[in-house]
């Protein structure tokens, strides 16, 4: 069916609203926003499904949501015995009305809903799938997307977003709904009175914080530390509530939080966006921070999965980018943990900086890579549950962060706690976090990452993306500014190639190359399976800060031209 004829059939189908109808109604005439609307059915990418609110097969809406529920709930029926759902939702547009749509989905197909009485982080809700023995979990959010976005994100009964195999094994079951009459729906009443709804309240979240200060490094040191100042912001998102509570009950004395920025705002109007990986979140933080005197100002996305830092020096405030903040987070841990477990193991993936790696084996661990999306770094915890190995920290260059394992996505809430406590230990020796960045940079090189991302909406932007990793696999780069290409890595075949020849990479296979250069630096390509871009990654070593920064600039600038170049 092509996308006129699936325009006309929602057009036409009394099974939608009054109010839905008439938004396609409104559409007649609007060819290329009809198209873009019913080209193609929501997918799922590396953070579930995600799109911009609206009617349409490729827009997110509660039928959308109802289909894809049935689905998951179907792939679950398959899966698992005695079934239930855990269901969070962040501050977002219809995010309370697609979690609601979704349990009473679940609900219609006998399956018990666990659904979170207000806005709950991701983190949470990972940990609540596990600790109330679910068999699968949902979070409705779109992270930090803008505000035109929701999304929808699945997990499995291990608190672990579901990996590509599963997640194909749900999208195959949602497209074997032919009709809506297939999804099984129940009202909210009945639901409640039959006991397949049931509301998650505080004691819920006191066991999650409970869990949260069980990670910690040094239990002490927050407390102990009397002018240790913090400035926080939640980005008007789900972080607000368990950062203040884990911040009180770890005897932080000077906690500023960004009021403004606290309160849920599904426009997110004192921002330009609600990416603590763009500086421009931080401008209240700053602001604030200056008034205070703050040693960090912290922002945690809108789901409190990721986590940004902005610190003060002796030049004013400077922005960590993840990379840094993943490294001095993994210093901290290796280097003050009470007691080092047999066989430590520490994650992060494919497209994080080297850096890392030079500093996990000065302690002795092992690192491992995985491809990007946190889901990749929850099945390696989930691998060495028989004692193998250990693991300890696992991190991605995009802000995520988690220690421990009772939670198998990344964590901000958790994060924010260790890095409060690396602030506190390192003041007490006088030292900011840029300076300890800057001691790592002498004891094992100097690294320097960038990443940029290139819009490209719709079907022709989607299209434009598969010519340029199209471009990429057939016409390979051999050297950049006078170093040459030393390996290859395409993951969509799941191979390495080098001048020893082809080999596998022991990867899952997925759209991303990653180009070796000589001198051990690095750039990477894939499209982003969340948002319509293509992320290009850099990464460069050399002996100094300015050497790395003008080696970094012209690889930047030299790949961009090529990829510019494609038509």
């Amino acid at each position: 069916m092509d996308y006129k004829s699936r325009y006309e059939a929602w057009l036409n189908n009394d099974y939608f609203s009054a109010e839905f109808r008439e938004e396609l109604k409104a559409l007649e005439g609007n060819e290329k926003e009809i198209e873009e609307r019913f080209y193609k059915d929501m997918e799922f990418g590396t953070g579930g499904m995600r799109g911009i609110i609206g009617a349409g097969t490729n827009r997110m809406n509660e039928y959308v949501i109802r289909k894809a529920s049935q689905g998951f709930a179907n792939f679950a029926q398959n899966r698992y015995e005695n079934n239930s759902i855990v269901i969070a939702y962040d501050c977002r547009h219809k995010s309370p009305e697609f979690a609601l749509e979704t349990a009473l989905v679940f609900a219609g197909n006998g399956i018990k809903a666990y659904l979170f009485e207000s806005l709950h982080s991701t983190p949470e809700l990972s940990y609540a799938v596990r600790e109330l023995k679910a068999s699968v979990g949902v979070v409705v959010t779109a992270s930090h997307n803008p505000p035109a976005y929701n999304g929808f994100k699945v997990y499995g009964d291990d608190g672990c977003q579901l990996l590509p195999v599963d997640a194909d094994k749900v999208v195959e079951e949602v497209n074997k709904i032919e009709s809506f009459d297939e999804v099984k729906y129940i009202s909210k009443e009945e639901a409640v009175e039959k006991g397949l709804l049931v509301y998650l309240d505080d004691i819920q979240d006191n066991k999650y914080l409970d869990m949260v200060e069980s990670e910690a490094i040094d239990s002490e040191i927050i407390a102990d530390v009397e002018d240790l100042k913090i400035v926080y912001t939640a980005l008007h998102g789900t972080g607000a509530r368990p950062i203040q509570e884990i911040m009180k009950r770890r005897g932080l004395k000077h906690f500023y939080p960004v009021e403004e920025q606290m309160v849920p705002d599904a426009d997110f109007s004192t921002l330009e966006s609600p990416n603590p990986e763009d500086v421009s979140a931080f401008e209240y933080g700053i602001k604030l921070a200056k008034e205070k005197d703050a040693d960090v100002v912290i922002a945690t996305d809108p789901d409190c999965d990721r986590v940004g830092l902005v610190v003060k020096t002796k030049n004013g405030y400077e922005a960590l980018n993840g990379n840094q903040t993943g490294v001095l987070l993994v210093d901290y841990v290796l280097g003050n943990i009470k007691e080092m477990p047999e066989n430590p193991l520490l994650v992060n993936t494919i497209v994080t900086s080297g850096m890392a790696e030079k500093v996990i084996k000065s302690y002795g661990a092992e690192l491992e890579s995985t491809l990007t999306g946190f889901k990749f770094i929850g099945e390696k915890i989930k691998q060495y549950e028989d004692g193998s190995k250990n693991f300890l920290f696992g991190y991605e260059e995009s802000y995520g962060y988690l220690a421990g394992t009772h939670v198998r996505d990344k964590d901000a809430v958790i994060a924010t706690m260790l890095v409060v406590e690396m602030v506190a230990m390192y003041k007490k020796q006088g030292l900011t976090l840029v300076d300890v960045l800057e001691k790592l940079y002498e004891k094992v090189g100097y690294y320097q990452e960038s990443l940029t991302s290139i819009v490209l909406e719709g079907k022709e932007g989607l299209e434009k993306i598969k010519r340029i990793m199209s471009s990429l696999r057939t016409n390979p780069i051999q050297t950049v500014t006078g170093l040459e290409v030393s390996a290859v890595m395409d993951c969509l075949n799941q191979t390495i190639t080098d001048k020893n020849g082809k080999k596998d990479n022991g990867l899952p296979s997925s759209n991303v190359l990653k180009y070796y250069l000589e001198d051990g630096s690095w750039f990477a390509a894939r499209p982003s399976g969340t948002e319509p871009k293509l992320k290009i990654y850099f990464s460069v070593a050399d002996e100094t800060r300015v050497a790395c920064l003008e080696k970094l600039a012209k690889v930047e600038k030299e790949i961009l031209e090529i990829v510019n170049s494609v038509e």
